[in-house]
């Protein structure tokens, strides 16, 4: 299978900003193209023969597309030999910590879209409450941690981290979570990782 990677996504894409951030952080070469979702270029015939779901992130790799992050983060994680499981026992573990932060942070995601893209205002006070017990969950999980799972850094972090970069958008103060926090700024200093609107293009590259 060929070694270059094609990642599709939005600059104010989180789950895109994981994929960029693996890659920025694994030293990878890749080319990218910008997907415009206000013009709704995610549901065009081309683009549905990528991503059949019709969202960003999306991944090609030779013949094969891969969507949603989480399942990219895995692939490429195998295919580079880096910030995967070091054995069967560590790899379930990180799929395990992907799969609850898909469900359990995703409010954030959804709180910072109501108040930055005018989503349904209604939804604010459960998204609100649903973000601050997810932050809460993994604050204590953090506790005396540098890194999500195993002593290092992985795609659970990977995952986790545009999550938290773009927290204040949605009104969530992270001097409130003082683990996150600490591990957030931790993150900030490995080579590679850089804030989303640092580290997104906005146009094609490559």
């Amino acid at each position: 299978m060929p070694a270059g990677f094609t990642v599709y996504g939005n600059f104010h894409s989180q789950p895109a900003a994981r994929v960029v951030l693996f890659l920025s952080m694994a030293d990878t070469p890749f080319t990218y193209r910008h997907v415009d979702l206000k013009s709704k270029q995610q549901k065009s015939p081309e683009y549905l023969a990528i991503s059949p779901f019709g969202r960003v992130p999306a991944l090609r790799h030779g013949d094969l597309c891969l969507s949603e992050s989480g399942v990219i983060l895995t692939y490429l994680a195998d295919r580079t030999g880096k910030f995967g499981g070091r054995n069967e026992v560590e790899t379930l573990k990180l799929a395990q910590w992907i799969s609850w932060m898909a469900d359990v942070l995703l409010p954030l995601q959804r709180s910072r879209a109501i108040r930055r893209f005018g989503l349904d205002p209604n939804a604010k006070p459960f998204m609100d409450a649903a973000s601050a017990s997810g932050m809460t969950q993994l604050d204590a999980h953090l506790a005396g941690k540098n890194f999500v799972e195993g002593g290092r850094v992985t795609i659970a972090d990977i995952f986790a981290f545009p999550f938290i970069d773009l927290a204040p958008e949605a009104d969530v103060d992270l001097a409130a979570y003082p683990h996150i926090k600490a591990w957030y700024e931790g993150m900030l200093t490995l080579p590679g990782c850089r804030r989303q609107y640092d580290l997104m293009p906005q146009q094609d590259v490559g």
